[in-house]
């Protein structure tokens, strides 16, 4: 594919290599995520499938807009600390209409400083386009004045909103937002299915790519009579899985979305607004499917959905977070049966990969040299298992390059993101050390409430940092997601590799 904004503008970061060279890449990113996990006993991921279109693929783009030029640049913001907004409205991977009315909008939006992003959609059913745009304070100068104009001056557009922009102008999109004219949604498909699309509602970017990934589930519900589908959306899944089914219960946070899907239903398919997190749930199901956002789901979520479903269907769009989350439904009860990763972002390093699980025994611990090692989704640090000698922790802030806390002895192994990584040398129980540390202002990270969100957005870190590298003769290899937290949080390659070493 050739572009004129390539290699300033960083959205496409694969652009110069051969179509199979890209495909290469995001298998052996997909490759080495679970790599972190050894103990899974995973064989090597299948061959990523190629998408049936590397450009003019994406339908919907949401981009910053720099209004303050003439006419306004819309585009990713350029490398670098300039922050500047690239004019990149020709993309080469946004589908021609969408292309043809993103440069009608930003025409349109000459003068309005107000305006900080747009998010435009094209539907490949209808043809039709939806705009949102972010705003300063969420008014749109002008109001509905101004909605008419764009719609009259950009052919195919059916609706326009107004979101509020972020003052800080960190997040791109704006927050809630509010229909000025048009249609209140319109109508995308996938194959022979048909959903309603609110502003802002997720979607996929290529319904003709998700008729290949919808098809992959569907084979893999195969003839079950229930279906849970959570982190439902509009019920990409939900609906298109409905016909033949007893029951299908839907569950989506953003009330938009739920509204959506409930207005497509069947009469088997019940759609419940509210978070996965607060859902309490007993009834059982012949297969759940699980389809989060990049960050993964939560290790209490996934507890739980051992117990609900005899199968589960992941589909993940982050290699780094399903690895971690296949960890945690392994030590509940639910290992890999099948898995397919596939091409849903051409010219990018992006994968999305569907797996399906099936009961099997726990994974609780397992063996390493010496003896056992064991998995953190139970309470405890993971490890080796016994009474532990030598252990490493991330704590917040920097307690010194060595000390003295109680039970240990420790040694800073370095700095990552402002916080040190320590090595303890144990002499009695690890939470006395740890306990000690924290009182002195240097709790574990991923367990002080100040900064665990922190961990766990920036780092996927869902659990205290922790771990038993030595328990007398038993050693055991710092644990999957400890290891890809540091990996995320730009430890230097030095460290990375001295930590590799802990435990053998």
């Amino acid at each position: 594919m050739h572009c004129a904004h390539h290699p300033t503008c960083p959205g496409c970061a694969l652009l110069d290599l051969p179509y199979a060279r890209q495909l290469e890449i995001k298998h052996a990113r997909l490759a080495e995520a679970v790599g972190r996990y050894p103990h899974l006993g995973l064989p090597a991921p299948p061959p990523v499938l190629p998408a049936p279109h590397t450009e003019g693929y994406r339908h919907r783009l949401k981009l910053p807009l720099d209004a303050r030029r003439d006419p306004p640049a819309v585009g990713l913001y350029a490398t670098g600390p300039s922050r500047r907004v690239l004019d990149t409205p020709d993309c080469p991977v946004l589908a021609p209409g969408l292309r043809r009315g993103l440069d009608a909008v930003r025409r349109a939006l000459r003068g309005h400083r107000e305006v900080h992003s747009v998010d435009l959609r094209i539907s490949d059913a209808t043809g039709e386009l939806q705009l949102v745009v972010a705003a300063d304070g969420g008014s749109l100068r002008g109001g509905k004045g101004t909605a008419r104009a764009l719609m009259d001056a950009v052919p195919g557009l059916a609706s326009v909103a107004v979101s509020r922009a972020d003052p800080a102008r960190k997040r791109v999109m704006g927050r809630t937002p509010q229909s000025l004219l048009g249609s209140p949604h319109v109508e995308e498909a996938i194959g022979s299915t048909r959903y309603r699309l609110y502003p802002g509602a997720f979607f996929q970017v290529d319904p003709r790519s998700a008729v290949g990934l919808q098809a992959l589930v569907a084979e893999l519900v195969g003839p079950a009579r229930t279906v849970l589908d959570l982190y439902a959306g509009v019920g990409a899944y939900a609906l298109a899985l409905a016909p033949g089914r007893t029951r299908v219960l839907a569950v989506e946070e953003v009330p938009q979305a739920a509204a959506a899907a409930r207005a497509m239903a069947p009469p088997q398919v019940e759609v419940v607004a509210a978070r996965v997190e607060d859902l309490a749930l007993d009834e059982p199901f012949d297969v759940a499917i699980l389809n989060p956002a990049r960050r993964g789901s939560d290790p209490d979520v996934l507890a739980r959905l051992a117990r609900l479903a005899e199968r589960v269907i992941y589909v993940s769009c982050g290699p780094e977070t399903l690895a971690r989350d296949l960890d945690v439904l392994a030590a509940h009860g639910l290992g890999v049966d099948h898995w397919q990763p596939l091409d849903l972002f051409p010219q990018t390093p992006e994968v999305e990969t569907v797996v399906h699980l099936v009961r099997r025994a726990p994974l609780r611990t397992w063996k390493v040299p010496g003896g056992h090692a064991g998995g953190p989704w139970h309470g405890h640090p993971s490890g080796a298992v016994g009474a532990a000698t030598e252990a490493v922790a991330l704590v917040v802030g920097d307690p010194g390059p060595r000390g003295r806390a109680a039970t240990a002895t420790w040694e800073r192994l370095g700095v990552v993101a402002t916080h040190a990584l320590l090595r303890l040398s144990l002499t009695g129980p690890l939470p006395a050390a740890l306990d000690a540390l924290a009182r002195r202002g240097h709790p574990l990270a991923g367990l002080d409430p100040r900064t665990s969100r922190f961990f766990a957005d920036k780092a996927g870190l869902l659990r205290p940092f922790a771990h038993v590298t030595r328990a007398r003769r038993v050693g055991a290899p710092i644990h999957g997601d400890l290891m890809q937290a540091l990996v995320t949080l730009g430890a230097s390659p030095q460290l990375l590799e001295r930590l590799a070493r802990a435990g053998r």
